[in-house]
C-alpha cells in the first residue's frame, strides 16, 4: 500500500513538474494596462469645430502633429463616400443605409504644412482620400494644418442624425495607417467595419448652442466648458489619449443621463424620456458590469470615461474608443438582445480600442474576440439574452457550408458577398473557435493567454499572426493547424486542430 501511495506521489509529482515547466501561463504575471497618457502616442490631432445641430454640418480646423515615413501624408476623408455622385446601389448598401437618405460629404478648405500653404489633391470618384505633399519631411516631425467644412448625411449609417441627435463617427479626417504592405487606402466597403487606424491624442473644442449635451470619445467629466452668454452657445474642451479616432453624439434636451462608476472610471448611458425604464436599467447595468467583468479577465480598463449612447442605425451597435452608438429601437421595449450588444460593443473597448486590429483584411481578429467575450459575460454574469450563446454557436457549426462557396472567416471584407456570410463566418464561426477552445482549456486557462496578448500589444496594432504566435507560445506547439480549420475553412484539417486542442489542456490532478 505504502509504494503504491509512494508511486502515485511520485507520478503526481512528475506530471506537476511538467506542467509548470512546459505551460508557458504558469510564468506569466498579472500586471496592469498603462494609463494611455503616460504612453507615447504617434500622433496629436488638434481640432476647433462649430457644430450646428439644427443644420446638420460642422466646420472648424484641424492640425495633426507626426512624423511622417515618406514625402507626402494620406488622410481618409470617409464622410465624401456619401457624396452625390457616389454610387450606393445594391442591397448591401441599403442593409447598412436604409432606403431613406440624404447626401453628405466634407470640404477641405485650405491646407498648410509647418504654416506654409501647399497644394493637394483629392483621390478617388468621390474625393474620400485626400493626399498632402510633405517635400523633405520624411523623418521629422511636421505639422498639417486644415479647415473643413462637414455635411452630415441623412441615412442609417454611423453619420446621420434624427430630430433629437446628431451622431459623428468616421467624421474627421484620419490619417491613413501605412504598414508595411505601404499606404492602406481601403474605400468605404460596405461590409463590415471597414476602418483601421493607429493610437493619437485628441485634443477637441466643440462648440455648440445652448440646450444641448454632448458625449464623445474624450473625457467630458474633465472638460472644460466656457459658456458664451451673448451667443447662446458653449465651448467644451475635451482630451482623449491613445485611441484609434473620435467620436462624439450632440443630444438634444429630450435626453438623459445615468451614471456609474468602476473604479476610477466614469460609466454613462445616455437615454430618451419615454424609453422603456426596464431596459435602460438593465442596458446601463449590462455597460457597468461588463467594463468591470472584462478588466478582471483581460486588464483593467485604463480610460477614464465609457459612455453607451442612444443613437439612430442600422446597427446593433457601433464601437468606437470610450463611446458605443446603439440602436434607438433597443432603448424602447423590453429586449434581452439589447444586453448582448451592449456587453459585445463594450468588449470592443479591448479588441479594436486598446489593440487595434486591420478591420478591413482581418475583420475576425476584433469581432470574434469581442463577441466571444461578449458570450463570456452573459454566460458567467448568467445574464439572459434571448438564447445569444446558443443561436452564435448555432450558426458557428453551420458555416462549415460556406467552404463549399469558397468563402472563409480570415478574408477582406470585399470578399464576403452579403451581410448574412459576413454574420455567419466573422461573427458566429470566429466565436464559435474561441467558446471551443474555451470547455477544451477552461475560461481560466483561455483568458490567461488573451490577457496577455492585451498587455503585449496595449495600444499598439496586432493581428491574425499575433494571435496565432500567442496560442502556438502557450502550448508549446504550432497553432495553424487549428486556426486553418476554424478561420480557413480546412475542413480536413480537424484532427489536427483537435489535437493541438488536446495538448493544450491543462493538467488535471484528481
Amino acid at each position: 500500500m505504502k509504494r503504491w501511495r509512494l508511486a502515485v506521489s511520485a507520478a503526481v509529482g512528475a506530471a506537476l513538474a511538467v506542467f509548470l515547466w512546459s505551460k508557458p501561463w504558469a510564468e506569466w504575471t498579472e500586471a496592469e494596462l498603462l494609463p494611455p497618457e503616460q504612453v507615447s502616442a504617434p500622433a496629436v490631432y488638434r481640432a476647433d469645430v462649430r457644430i450646428d445641430p439644427h443644420a446638420h454640418t460642422a466646420a472648424g480646423t484641424l492640425s495633426v502633429r507626426f512624423v511622417p515615413g515618406d514625402g507626402q501624408a494620406l488622410f481618409h476623408l470617409y464622410p465624401n463616400a456619401f457624396h452625390e455622385s457616389a454610387d450606393l446601389s445594391g442591397a448591401n448598401w441599403e442593409h447598412i443605409l436604409g432606403k431613406q437618405r440624404l447626401p453628405g460629404g466634407i470640404r477641405i478648405t485650405g491646407v498648410k504644412v509647418d504654416g506654409r500653404p501647399v497644394p493637394v489633391r483629392t483621390l478617388g470618384k468621390t474625393g474620400t482620400i485626400l493626399q498632402v505633399p510633405l517635400e523633405g519631411a520624411a523623418g521629422r516631425r511636421t505639422e498639417v494644418e486644415m479647415g473643413f467644412e462637414l455635411r452630415v448625411p441623412y441615412n442609417s449609417g454611423r453619420l446621420s442624425y434624427n430630430d433629437h441627435a446628431l451622431w459623428l463617427g468616421n467624421w474627421l479626417p484620419i490619417l491613413a495607417v501605412q504598414d508595411e504592405t505601404g499606404w492602406r487606402l481601403d474605400p468605404y466597403y460596405p461590409m463590415g467595419d471597414p476602418f483601421y487606424s493607429g493610437t493619437a491624442n485628441y485634443h477637441l473644442r466643440v462648440t455648440l448652442p445652448d440646450g444641448y449635451s454632448l458625449a464623445t470619445s474624450g473625457t467630458e467629466s474633465q472638460a472644460v466648458v466656457t459658456r458664451l452668454r451673448p451667443q447662446g452657445k458653449s465651448h467644451y474642451e475635451v482630451d482623449a489619449w491613445n485611441v484609434r479616432d473620435f467620436a462624439l453624439v450632440v443630444m438634444d434636451d429630450s435626453y438623459r443621463q445615468t451614471v456609474s462608476r468602476v473604479g476610477e472610471t466614469v460609466v454613462r448611458t445616455w437615454w430618451q424620456e419615454g424609453d422603456s425604464e426596464e431596459t435602460v436599467v438593465l442596458l446601463h447595468d449590462v455597460a457597468v458590469r461588463a467594463l468591470r467583468y472584462y478588466g478582471e479577465q483581460f486588464g483593467t480598463y485604463p480610460y477614464r470615461e465609457y459612455d453607451v449612447v442612444k443613437t439612430g442605425g442600422f446597427f446593433g451597435g457601433m464601437e468606437y474608443p470610450g463611446i458605443v452608438f446603439v440602436q434607438g429601437d433597443t432603448f424602447t421595449r423590453p429586449n434581452g438582445m439589447g444586453a448582448a450588444v451592449v456587453a459585445h460593443e463594450t468588449a470592443h473597448q479591448w479588441f479594436y480600442g486598446l489593440v487595434g486590429s486591420d478591420e478591413v483584411r482581418e475583420a475576425w481578429v476584433d469581432e470574434s474576440l469581442a463577441d466571444y467575450a461578449a458570450m463570456s459575460f452573459l454566460e458567467d454574469e448568467r445574464i439572459a439574452a434571448d438564447g445569444y450563446i446558443g443561436y452564435r454557436m448555432e450558426r458557428g457549426k453551420v458555416s462549415e457550408q460556406y467552404a463549399n462557396r469558397g468563402l472563409r472567416v480570415r478574408q477582406p471584407l470585399d470578399r464576403f458577398p452579403d451581410w448574412k456570410s459576413y454574420s455567419d463566418l466573422v461573427y458566429a464561426r470566429g466565436a464559435a473557435m474561441w467558446w471551443k477552445l474555451r470547455l477544451e482549456w477552461g475560461k481560466e486557462r483561455l483568458h490567461r493567454v488573451l490577457r496577455d496578448y492585451v498587455r503585449e500589444h496595449q495600444y499598439k496594432e496586432a493581428g491574425g499572426a499575433e494571435l496565432i504566435e500567442a496560442f502556438s507560445r502557450a502550448v508549446g506547439e504550432d497553432a495553424a493547424p487549428f486556426f486553418d480549420y476554424w478561420l480557413g475553412m480546412d475542413l480536413e484539417k480537424r484532427d489536427e486542430a483537435e489535437a493541438w486542442m488536446r495538448s493544450g489542456r491543462p493538467f488535471r490532478i484528481f
